[in-house]
């Protein structure tokens, strides 16, 4: 069996809540207060711990409306919370044990249900109830039945040598404690026999009292009573005439629970950091997990799982819960706030916490394809993970974008660090893929919401420049424009396309999936494709700027879905469109001959700074733009070089032009923080 469904109503921070679990590994991720420990709290509330942890509920768990009206500045807490849990996949011989309060869904599959209520009375006193059984007909649960739904638990702040540590409160004793191997067995008199430690730790006792006898309280008198009986003489003086009770020394008390409560677990000793104590922590509870003897819930919650992890180990530890839960059958619900982690766990396991609600990222739930799945697997790494704990994402495609976006943020008064913005650059044009994982699919049909995220996608136009192809003699690409408002097919019927009129697209393949689109056919009737044939049109200045529009409407139409919204230069490239810019056309040619100054010669870079590290401007640069030229061929001009082979890095360049940026701010922006996004700098 395992948690399936967990509902949440007036609990924390959530007015309503229903979070799908999966078997084996779910990991929660997000940013600080979106949920994630009210989810594990929740569970820990209406399951308890065997870890026996105290559960004290507080008027905190009480949902609290923020304020909507000025009528009503300080809402009321509500008065009631409710937590239902719901179990499924039973084997036979679990079902047996929840038979009295289990129920068979509309599939017939046998589940349980849980259910939590809590009210708040005066004076925040809190009462609560557990009850088990489908909605309406719930009943008591015994106690032998709800505790074999108890989870292991591992706190986020978990002191693990204290768990760890010899004493009355020994987690390590309580772990063993429930291992068949260490029960106590009742012989044919009905009376428990000892236990092999019991006598083990009687046997040590013996041996320690008779080297003790020998030890004299003077060392260097034999007839001088031993240490024992030196004690016991100053006890004598000390005690009631009534007590008798004299002193022994031993190494444990030989009954077992309190043996197991003297056993301390360490690696070698003196070597031990937070971190592998930590490790050996996690190993116990899991051992614990493994050998309970009742068939229990396999269910383990661990709160931040990093802790005291450095990252290589965090990703050890990951992948040792991943073969775990693949072996032995275990649930887990993780949650972190590691990008380590978030990249390293499969989309299919992850639970993204945001806002009012939470997300699942696995297939059926997003708007990615199997094949993107994959894709993504291979290329989410842990700089691209941010995306999981931002309230908000920019999408880019390459280097340059990813260093020149937040020196212009800055500039405006606008630090991405500070709105929790994260900057995802793909490395690519695959942004589809990317921006999918924030696209939820059958949003209506389930009753859902959008992911509250803003993502925005910023992509080059990627329509050259007409001088592009005077300059390298280059022939200029064909388009296809619609140009006809309705076609006939072979058989006379008519197909309106006033919808589509004077659209242009890249290719063929789209402009024939328009029309089947703007036709509402599948394919293309007969005799349509011939006449479309003559719609082709060439690259040109009159029609450069439609195709441009063009352009951006398909990339719309591709990207722009939910709360994922596309923005494009408006010529050609980031680069090319910076040459055009009245403002700081200057600034970006200077960057562009200081990075083919550093490509011959890496060395230069150390003489852009001075001793205390602070940029300064190399004049004697010569800038090579012609200023006879038009408007558009100064621009090529400053662009060419990223056209020419052996051209400069574009990273570099754009480190060289963020640097440029900083150093002339106040030229920028002289008294005020304007809004305005990266294209209107750069126009």
């Amino acid at each position: 069996m395992y948690l399936k469904e967990l509902q949440l109503t007036n609990f924390r921070k959530f007015e309503s809540l229903k979070v799908n679990f999966k078997k084996g590994l779910n990991v929660l991720v997000g940013e600080n207060d979106s949920g994630k420990t009210a989810i594990i709290d929740a569970i820990r509330y209406i399951l308890n711990t065997k870890s026996f942890e105290t559960i004290r509920f507080e008027p905190r768990d009480f949902y609290k409306p923020t304020k909507t009206t000025d009528d009503n500045p300080q809402p009321e807490r509500a008065d009631t919370f409710t937590i239902a849990a719901i179990f499924s996949d039973f084997s036979a011989d679990e079902a047996a044990k929840f038979i009295e309060w289990g129920y068979f869904n509309e599939v017939k599959e046998f589940e349980l249900r849980l259910f939590l209520k809590t009210k708040r009375l005066d004076n925040d006193r809190i009462t609560w109830d557990i009850k088990a059984g489908p909605q309406g007909a719930e009943s008591q649960m015994d106690g032998d039945a709800k505790a074999l739904l108890q989870v292991t638990y591992l706190k986020p702040l978990r002191d693990a040598e204290a768990e760890m540590t010899p004493g009355y409160r020994s987690r390590l004793a309580q772990i063993l404690q429930s291992h068949n191997s260490f029960k106590k067995v009742k012989g044919t008199d009905g009376q428990y026999e000892k236990h092999e430690l019991e006598n083990i730790i009687e046997k040590a006792n013996e041996e320690i009292s008779e080297f003790l006898d020998g030890v004299k309280t003077k060392s260097t008198d034999h007839n001088s009573p031993n240490i024992l009986e030196s004690i016991n003489s100053y006890i004598e003086d000390f005690r009631q005439i009534d007590d008798q009770r004299e002193a022994s020394v031993k190494i444990a008390d030989p009954e077992l629970h309190k043996i197991l409560k003297t056993l301390g677990l360490e690696l070698e000793e003196n070597s031990s950091g937070l971190g592998t104590l930590n490790k050996l922590f996690m190993a116990a509870e899991l051992l614990h997990l493994e050998t309970d003897p009742f068939d229990a819930l396999q269910l383990c919650l661990i709160e931040e799982l990093e802790a005291h992890l450095h990252p290589q180990a965090q990703l050890r530890v990951i992948n040792a819960l991943k073969g775990i839960s693949s072996k032995n059958g275990n649930q887990f619900i993780l949650t972190t706030h590691s990008t380590t982690i978030g990249a390293s766990i499969s989309l299919e396991n992850l639970i993204l916490c945001r806002g009012q609600n939470v997300y699942p990222m696995w297939q059926g739930q997003t708007k990615l394809a199997i094949g993107d799945y994959k894709f993504l697997q291979r290329f989410l790494d842990s700089t691209k993970a941010n995306m999981f704990f931002a309230r908000g994402v920019i999408m880019v495609e390459g280097d340059a974008e990813n260093i020149l976006i937040p020196t212009i943020a800055e500039l405006i008064g606008k630090p991405l660090h500070k709105y929790g913005v994260s900057i995802v650059n793909v490395g690519s044009t695959a942004f589809l893929r990317y921006s999918k994982i924030f696209q939820r699919k059958n949003l209506h049909e389930q009753g859902l919401s959008e992911l509250d995220l803003p993502v925005s996608v910023i992509t080059d136009l990627d329509i050259p420049a007409i001088e592009y192809f005077d300059y390298e003699n280059k022939d200029k690409p064909e388009y296809y424009q619609v140009k006809e408002k309705s076609l006939t097919d072979n058989k006379t019927n008519s197909y309106c396309l006033k919808g589509i009129y004077d659209n242009i697209y890249a290719s063929l393949d789209d402009l024939k999936a328009a029309i089947k689109s703007a036709i509402s056919q599948t394919t293309m009737p007969d005799g349509l494709n011939k006449q479309i044939e003559g719609w082709r049109i060439k690259l040109d200045l009159n029609n450069i700027q439609a195709i441009r529009t063009a352009k951006f409407q398909t990339l719309k139409r591709k990207l722009d879905n939910q709360k994922v919204k596309v923005f494009t230069n408006k010529n050609w490239t980031l680069e090319y469109d910076l040459a055009c810019s009245n403002k700081l056309r200057e600034s970006f040619a200077l960057a562009v001959q200081i990075a083919k100054k550093i490509k011959s010669s890496e060395s230069y870079f150390d003489e852009l700074f001075d001793e205390d590290g602070k940029f300064q401007i190399p004049y004697e640069i010569d800038q090579e733009a012609d200023q006879d030229n038009t408007h558009e061929e100064i621009a090529y001009q400053i662009f060419k070089p990223f056209v020419d082979s052996g051209s400069p890095s574009k990273a570099v360049t754009a480190q060289i032009f963020s640097e440029i940026l900083l150093l002339k701010k106040d030229d920028l922006v002289p008294n005020s923080t304007p809004k305005c996004d990266t294209r209107q700098l750069s126009s």
